[in-house]
C-alpha cells in the first residue's frame, strides 16, 4: 500500500473490486483489462444489482448523447463476460433478461478502501493474449498442462476451427508460474514468408535489432532461460517452423515449446496431441434440453445463443440443435458462425439450411480434411446469407494481415463508395455473425478476421472485379499509416507509439510484397519503404530493414527522377550496415553510394546528413584523420547553407576524432565550450535534430577526456549519471554506446571490478533486447576480462577471440587499447612471449589508426613486459618515454598509472631514493584529482548533480525542437 493511500469507494463482488472513480477493476487485487465502455456498463449494473436494466438504459449511460446500434452493446457485454469469466450456462454475475436487457445477479456490497499499489505490468515477460473462457475443454486443458511437465515440444494438431489456439493460450496462462522467464506467444499467421519465422519469435521475446542469422540469436537467448514459447498457426510455414524448433529443443533442456498446426512439425522429439471437436450427441440421443446440455458442443451453442440472440433453450428445440451440432462435427468455430443466425432462423430451419450446404462442398475442397470441409461449407453457407454490403465488406477485410480499425475499413471501402453508416452497420453485423472478432482496447475497437474466415474471404475477393484494385489501395493505406507514424513519433509517448505501429507490421510486409511483385506498384513500394524507415530504426529491425531497403533501391533504377529517394534509402542502408558490422569494404561502398546520390539529389540537408553519418563510420573503423577531413568539408557546406546547428555538430564529432589523435587538453576545452553553448540552446540541424543526442555526445566525450586529463573521480561520476539517465529514458542503444566506449574502459582502468560487472549486466540486457551487433565483440571482451580477473583460466582465449573479430571486421575504434589490455593479461598469467607479440600488434595498429591517446598506456605495458623478459635497461627507457608522452599530452591519469609502475620498478631495484621521489610526484598528481570522494554506485537522487549544466527537461520523455514541437528522445547511432 502507499504511505498515504487515497480513500475511495469500491463495489465488491466475489474476488472482484470495481473502483469507478479510478476506472479500475481488480481481481484478487490485480488489474483486469477492460475497455472504458465496458467499465461504464459494469458500473451501472453493479450500482443497481438485482434490478433489470434495459438495453436502452445501458446504451444511454455508456454512450451519452451518441446514437449506437444494439450490436455495439452486445460486443461490450461479451467483453465484460469474458473479463469476469462469466460464460457458463448459469451466469454467476451477468444474466440476460430475454427481450428486455440485463441483470447483475451476484451479491454486491460497498466498502471504503485505500487505492492499492498495483504490481508492475508484465506484458513483455508474459506476451500472451487474454485467455477466453473455454466450454467443454477443461479436461483437454488439464491433459495438455500435464503433458508439458514431460515434453519439451508439444504440438496441438487438428483441423481449422477446432479451437487449438484458444487451448494453447489457456494452457499458457495456467502454467505461467512454472516458467519464471516468461510465456511468449508468436502468431505465425501474420506472415506468409517462411524466412520471417525467426523474426516473429524474436519479437515475441522482446529481442530487437537484427542479423542475417536471427535464428541463432533466438537459440542463444533461450539457452539460459526457462520459458514457454507458444507457436501458433505453423501449418503454412511448416518447414521453417520445424527447422528452428528442432534447434531450440536440441540446445535447451529447461524451456518448452507449445505449437499449434493442422499437421505435425515432424521434429524427432515432438509429442503430438490431437485436438478433437467437441462431443456431439448422435441421432435420437437427445429429447430434452437437459439431455442436450450434457454435451459440450450443445453447451457452447446455447451459451453463444444467449450472448448473441437472448435465446433460451427449450425442450422442443433440443433435438434440432443436437442434430445441428452433430452436422457441424462439433467444430467450435462452425458452431459460433451458425449460432449467429438464430436471429433469422429457428433451430429447425438452421438445421435444414446448413445440411443442404454441407452436401454441396465445392470440388476444390474435396481433398481437404473432412472436418475442414465442414468448416469451409459452413463459411460458404454463412457467406451466402450475407447482405450485399456485408459480403463486400467481408471480402475487403481479407486484405488485412492482422488487426485493423474502423478508419482502415473506411479507407478500403472508398473503392465501393460506401458511406460511414454502411460500413459501421456491416462491421457490427459481421461481428454479430461471428465472421469477425472485435476486441475493446480503451476507446478503440480492434477487429480481426480469423484465419479460416480470412482465407475464405480472400478466395471470394479474387472472384470480384474490384480485386485488381484492392491490393494497391491497401498499400496506399499502409503508406498513409506509416507516414502518419513519422509525424506522431515527434510527439506521442514512446510506448504508445510502439504498440500502435507494431500491430501494423504484418500489413507493412504484405503491402511491400505486393508492391515489389511482378504486378505491383514499384514506385509506391519505394515510398512505403521510406515511410517505414523510422519504424524499423526505432524497432532496431536491422535484418528486415536491410532486406526491404535493398529491394526498394533495386526498384529505384527503373523510376525516373528517383535520386532524392535513392539518397534517403542508401543513407539508411549504410547506417544499418554500420550497426550490423557488415564488412568494411561493403559498408564503405554503401556510404560512398549514399554520398553520390545525396549530391545528385541537390538536397544540401541530405548531403550534410550523409557526410555526418559517414564520419561516424570512419571513427568506428579507426580512420580519425579521414574523418576530420570529411567533417571540415561538412562544416564548410553547413556554413555556406547558414546551418549553424550542423557546424556545432561537426565540431563535437571532430572533438572525438581529435581526442583519439591525442589532442586531449584542446579537446576538453572545446567540449566545455560546446557544452556551455548547448546549455544556452543550439538550433536543430540535419545532422542532429534533438538536444539530448547532442548532450550525450558532448558529455560522454567530455567524461572520457576528463578522466584522461586527471579528474578520474569526476569523470566516473559524470559517466554513471549518464548511464542511469539513459536507462531511465529507455534509450538502450544510446546507453550501450556510452557503456561500451566510456563506462566500461573507465571502470576497468580504475580497477573497479564490481562497477565493471554492473555496467556489463546493463549492456547484456540491452544487447539481448536490441541485438546490437556493433557492440557484441566489445561486450565479449570486457566480460572475458572480468572472468580473467576472477581467475578463469579460459578467459584470455575469449578476449583473444573478441579482438580477432574486431580486427577481422576492421571495427578498429579503441582496438589498440583492447590489445594492450590483453597483452597485460597474458603477462599476468606468465605468458610473456605471447604478451610481447600482442603488444607489438597493438603498437602497429596504433600507428595505423593514429590513436595516439592510448600510446602512453601501451608503452607502460611494454615496459612491464620488457622488465619481465629481463631487459631492465630497455624497460627503464620505455617507461621514461611513456611518462614524457603522457605529460606532454596532458594525460594525467595515464601519467599516474605510469608513475605507479615506476614506483614498483624502483622499489624492486631497492632504489629507495627514486622510490620516494616518484611517490611524491604521484601524490602531487593525485592531489590534483580533488573532486570530493563519492561512491559512483549511488543513484543520482542520492547525490548532487555531477554533469555540467543540463538544458531544461533534457531527460524527460520529450524535448522541444527548434520549432517548439515536443520531440521524444532518439535512439542514436552516434559513438556517443
Amino acid at each position: 500500500m502507499r504511505d498515504n493511500p487515497t480513500v475511495d469507494i469500491a463495489f465488491v463482488f466475489g474476488p472482484f473490486r470495481l473502483i469507478p472513480s479510478q476506472q479500475l477493476l481488480l481481481r484478487d487485487y490485480r488489474p483486469v483489462k477492460l475497455g472504458a465502455r465496458a467499465m461504464d456498463i459494469l458500473h451501472l449494473l453493479v450500482r443497481r444489482a438485482g434490478e433489470e436494466i434495459t438495453k436502452e438504459e445501458l446504451i444511454a449511460f455508456a454512450w451519452s448523447k451518441l446514437y449506437v446500434e444494439e450490436h455495439n452493446l452486445k460486443v461490450h457485454i461479451s467483453s465484460l463476460r469474458r473479463a469476469l469469466g462469466d460464460t457458463t450456462h448459469q451466469p454467476a454475475y451477468l444474466a440476460t433478461v430475454v427481450g428486455h436487457g440485463y441483470q447483475f445477479v451476484a451479491q454486491v456490497h460497498t466498502e471504503r478502501i485505500g487505492i492499492p499499489h498495483l504490481p508492475d505490468d508484465d506484458d513483455v515477460k508474459f506476451s500472451l493474449p487474454p485467455a477466453s473462457p473455454l466450454i467443454g475443454r477443461q479436461r483437454d486443458q488439464e491433459r495438455l498442462a500435464r503433458a508439458l511437465d514431460f515434453a519439451r515440444l508439444l504440438t496441438l494438431v487438428g483441423p481449422g476451427g477446432v479451437g487449438k489456439t484458444s487451448l494453447a493460450i489457456a494452457v499458457g496462462h495456467s502454467r505461467r508460474k512454472l516458467f519464471p522467464d516468461g510465456v511468449h506467444f508468436a502468431d505465425l499467421a501474420t506472415i506468409d514468408d517462411p524466412a520471417l519465422v525467426p523474426h516473429i519469435i524474436a519479437r515475441c521475446f522482446g529481442i530487437r535489432g537484427g542479423t542475417a542469422d536471427l535464428e541463432s540469436v533466438v537459440v542463444e537467448y533461450m539457452q539460459s532461460k526457462r520459458v514457454l514459447l507458444i507457436l501458433d498457426n505453423c501449418e503454412h510455414v511448416l518447414a521453417a517452423a520445424a527447422m528452428i524448433v528442432s534447434r531450440l529443443v536440441n540446445v535447451n533442456v529447461q524451456s518448452c515449446i507449445l505449437a499449434t498446426s493442422r499437421e505435425p512439425l515432424g521434429v524427432s522429439s515432438e509429442s503430438l496431441q490431437r485436438i478433437e471437436p467437441l462431443a456431439c450427441p448422435h441421432k435420437g440421443e437427445v429429447r430434452t434440453a437437459r439431455d442436450a446440455l450434457s454435451y459440450p458442443s450443445v453447451e457452447l451453442f446455447v451459451q453463444r445463443a444467449i450472448e448473441s440472440a437472448d435465446y433460451q433453450l427449450a425442450d422442443a428445440d433440443a433435438p434440432a440443435i443436437a442434430a445441428l451440432c452433430d452436422a457441424l462435427d462439433g467444430l467450435p468455430l462452425a458452431i459460433e458462425i451458425t449460432v449467429a443466425k438464430l436471429n433469422e432462423f429457428t433451430p429447425s430451419e438452421l438445421l435444414n439450411s446448413v445440411s443442404r450446404s454441407l452436401y454441396a462442398i465445392p470440388n476444390a475442397h474435396q481433398g481437404a480434411h473432412p472436418r475442414h470441409q465442414t468448416l469451409w461449407a459452413t463459411l460458404d453457407w454463412s457467406f451466402q446469407l450475407l447482405s450485399a454490403d456485408e459480403a463486400n465488406i467481408f471480402k475487403l477485410l481479407s486484405v488485412f494481415a492482422g488487426t485493423f480499425e474502423w478508419p482502415d475499413v473506411a479507407y478500403m471501402a472508398r473503392l465501393l463508395d460506401y458511406k460511414p453508416h454502411q460500413i459501421t452497420v456491416a462491421l457490427g453485423r459481421l461481428v454479430s455473425k461471428s465472421l469477425l472478432t472485435a476486441e475493446i482496447s480503451g476507446e478503440r475497437v480492434c477487429y480481426r478476421l480469423l484465419e479460416s474466415a480470412r482465407h475464405y474471404a480472400y478466395e471470394a475477393l479474387l472472384k470480384d472485379p474490384v480485386a485488381c484494385h484492392v491490393e494497391q489501395h491497401h498499400a496506399r493505406l499502409v503508406l498513409a499509416t506509416f507516414e502518419k507514424s513519422v509525424i506522431e513519433w515527434a510527439w506521442i509517448e514512446s510506448s504508445i507509439w510502439h504498440k500502435r505501429y507494431e500491430s501494423r507490421v504484418g500489413d507493412l510486409r504484405k503491402a511491400l510484397d505486393w508492391c515489389f511483385s511482378a504486378n505491383g506498384d514499384q514506385s509506391l513500394g519505394v515510398d512505403l519503404a521510406i515511410a517505414a524507415l523510422r519504424f524499423w530504426n526505432e524497432q532496431s529491425s536491422i535484418f528486415e530493414q536491410l532486406f526491404q531497403v535493398g529491394r526498394a533501391l533495386d526498384r529505384c533504377a527503373s523510376i525516373a527522377g528517383a535520386e532524392p529517394r535513392q539518397a534517403r534509402l542508401s543513407e539508411s542502408r549504410a547506417y544499418t550496415m554500420t550497426l550490423a558490422r557488415k564488412p568494411r569494404m561493403e559498408t564503405d561502398a554503401a556510404w560512398s553510394t549514399a554520398l553520390d546520390f545525396a549530391r545528385l539529389s541537390g538536397d544540401a540537408g541530405r548531403r550534410l546528413s550523409v557526410m555526418f553519418g559517414k564520419a561516424v563510420f570512419l571513427i568506428y573503423s579507426g580512420r580519425n584523420v579521414e574523418c576530420i577531413k570529411l567533417l571540415a568539408e561538412c562544416m564548410t557546406l553547413a556554413t555556406t547553407e547558414g546551418d549553424r546547428g550542423s557546424v556545432h555538430d561537426g565540431e563535437r564529432l571532430a572533438a572525438l576524432a581529435n581526442m583519439h589523435l591525442g589532442d586531449l587538453l584542446p579537446v576538453r576545452a572545446t567540449l566545455e565550450r560546446l557544452a556551455e553553448n548547448l546549455a544556452h540552446g543550439v538550433a536543430p540541424s540535419r545532422t542532429a535534430s534533438f538536444q539530448k543526442e547532442r548532450y550525450v555526445s558532448i558529455h560522454s566525450t567530455l567524461a572520457f577526456s576528463t578522466w584522461l586529463t586527471g579528474q578520474r573521480r569526476r569523470a566516473l561520476a559524470m559517466t554513471d549519471e549518464m548511464v542511469l539517465n539513459l536507462g531511465s529514458a529507455d534509450q538502450p542503444r544510446g546507453q550501450s554506446n556510452v557503456l561500451a566506449l566510456v563506462a566500461l574502459p573507465l571502470a576497468l582502468w580504475s580497477g573497479q571490478i564490481p562497477l565493471l560487472k554492473r555496467y556489463l549486466a546493463i549492456l547484456t540486457r540491452n544487447l539481448e533486447r536490441e541485438n546490437i551487433d556493433l557492440w557484441e565483440p566489445t561486450h565479449r571482451f570486457y566480460n572475458a576480462f572480468v572472468r580473467h580477473s576472477e581467475g578463469n583460466s579460459q578467459a584470455i582465449e575469449a578476449m583473444q577471440s573478441a579482438i580477432k573479430d574486431l580486427v577481422a571486421d576492421e571495427s578498429l575504434l579503441r582496438t589498440p587499447m583492447y590489445q594492450g589490455v590483453l597483452a597485460e593479461a597474458l603477462l599476468d598469467v606468465g605468458r610473456a612471449g605471447e604478451a610481447s607479440r600482442m603488444l607489438k600488434a597493438a603498437e602497429n595498429l596504433q600507428v595505423r589508426t593514429q590513436e595516439v591517446w592510448c600510446l602512453p598506456e601501451l608503452l607502460r605495458i611494454k615496459a612491464r613486459i620488457l622488465r619481465h623478459l629481463g631487459q631492465d635497461g630497455a624497460a627503464h627507457d620505455i617507461i621514461a618515454e611513456a611518462r614524457e608522452r603522457a605529460e606532454l599530452a596532458g594525460a594525467r591519469s595515464f601519467e599516474m598509472r605510469i608513475l605507479e609502475e615506476m614506483v614498483r620498478m624502483a622499489f624492486a631495484d631497492s632504489d629507495l631514493k627514486a622510490t620516494f621521489a616518484l611517490h611524491c610526484s604521484l601524490k602531487e598528481l593525485e592531489d590534483k584529482d580533488d573532486f570530493p570522494r563519492r561512491r559512483v554506485a549511488e543513484r543520482p537522487e542520492q547525490r548532487g548533480r555531477i554533469v555540467a549544466p543540463t538544458p531544461p527537461n533534457i531527460w524527460a520523455a520529450g524535448i522541444l525542437s527548434g520549432s517548439g514541437r515536443l520531440m521524444p528522445p532518439t535512439n542514436s547511432i552516434e559513438p556517443f
